[in-house]
């Protein structure tokens, strides 16, 4: 349920980030509560994965503070990731999501574009490779 919940929510943002460049609150806020109800459940939600979301919560206002095209959304869903992925990984999530961000904005020839499909694939990847 945990997987089939995630892969849903982010492709549903994804999609919509990538056409609006907005990730929607009534969409990332309610799937971080079930996400965190999902895995308090199944015995897996652990006060370490709060310190990922927190990890990534600071380092991606960095971004917003300097002004960069970077919002909100960007900082909740990546903290939705962060929740997917835990403490151990976020690092590997973070690192994948910049890199595959590049390789997508070198690949489109584009200078913006959503940030919310390779943070989707980075946490999807990082979950499959060592929660598989």
């Amino acid at each position: 349920m945990i997987f089939i919940l995630f892969l849903t929510s982010s492709a549903l943002i994804s999609f919509i980030d990538a056409k609006h460049s907005l990730i929607p609150d009534y969409i990332v806020i309610p799937s971080i509560v079930f996400l965190a109800g999902l895995k308090w459940l199944d015995d897996t939600l652990f006060y370490t994965d709060l310190i990922a979301m927190l990890i990534v919560f600071i380092l991606f206002l960095i971004p917003i503070v300097l002004g960069m095209n970077f919002g909100g959304g960007d900082l909740r869903f990546g903290a939705f990731c962060a929740l997917l992925t835990g403490l151990e990984y976020v690092g590997y999530f973070i690192a994948l999501a910049g890199i595959l961000h590049l390789l997508l904005l070198l690949v489109l020839q584009k200078k913006e574009f959503g940030f919310a499909p390779a943070m989707s694939v980075s946490a999807l990847s990082v979950y499959g490779v060592f929660y598989a």
